[in-house]
């Protein structure tokens, strides 16, 4: 049996994907979490194994923290603090965008594998088999995505790409001049020249290029 953990905060989906996976993968849950909160404990008690011996969490990109919001932001943090601690992750989420996937599996995140809920279990189970066998994997049909957004990203600068992956996430202009430390009216500028560059007239145009 090879050891799995389940970070989401559906607890039936978490059971579905268990029982599914032990059935037909020879996968065992040996810890579960549904929010941030549960990490320390889980990393304290898996982490920094062996890289054949750690097992290979499922994480949904949107996570519970601290102050009970559920947020993407804390998904990709999750999967950071995994990846630190030994313990590598496939992604399993809705937020199946091109930018989504660009930025859960990039250098800073670090997942192995991205599956889309939207898809069935054996396409989890795939992601899962070919992450435990060193490889990375993204759900084939979202692979396109991912190299329409890279192209369509490639005429930006790095500040911009921040900051369209941020707008990706649905973060207020608000918190992506927080998170980014730029003055809000800098961020619009920014904003402005990026629907310049790629071709849309508002958020929900940029979203929709993107995904």
């Amino acid at each position: 049996m090879k050891d799995l953990i389940l970070i989401d905060d559906h607890v039936f989906l978490r059971k579905g994907i268990a029982a599914y996976l032990a059935e037909h993968g020879g996968w065992r849950v040996v810890a579960e979490g549904e929010s941030m909160d549960d990490l320390p404990s889980i990393i304290e008690q898996f982490g920094k194994k062996d890289r054949e011996k750690a097992p290979i969490a499922v994480v949904d990109i949107q996570l519970k923290g601290d102050d009970g919001s559920a947020i993407a932001s804390n998904g990709y943090m999750a999967v950071r603090m995994l990846l630190d601690a030994g313990i590598r992750s496939v992604v399993f989420s809705s937020h199946d965008t091109g930018a989504c996937i660009e930025k859960a599996m990039g250098a800073d995140v670090g997942a192995r594998g991205f599956v889309s809920k939207v898809s069935n279990e054996s396409m989890l189970l795939h992601a899962l088999d070919t992450v435990a066998s060193g490889r990375t994997f993204i759900q084939p049909d979202l692979a396109v995505d991912v190299l329409e957004t890279r192209s369509a990203l490639s005429v930006l600068t790095k500040r911009e790409r921040q900051t369209v992956r941020l707008i990706a996430e649905g973060l207020s202009n608000e918190d992506i001049s927080a998170t980014l430390g730029i003055k809000i009216t800098t961020l619009e500028n920014y904003v402005s020249v990026i629907y310049d560059k790629l071709g849309c007239k508002n958020r929900a145009e940029l979203i929709k290029k993107l995904g």
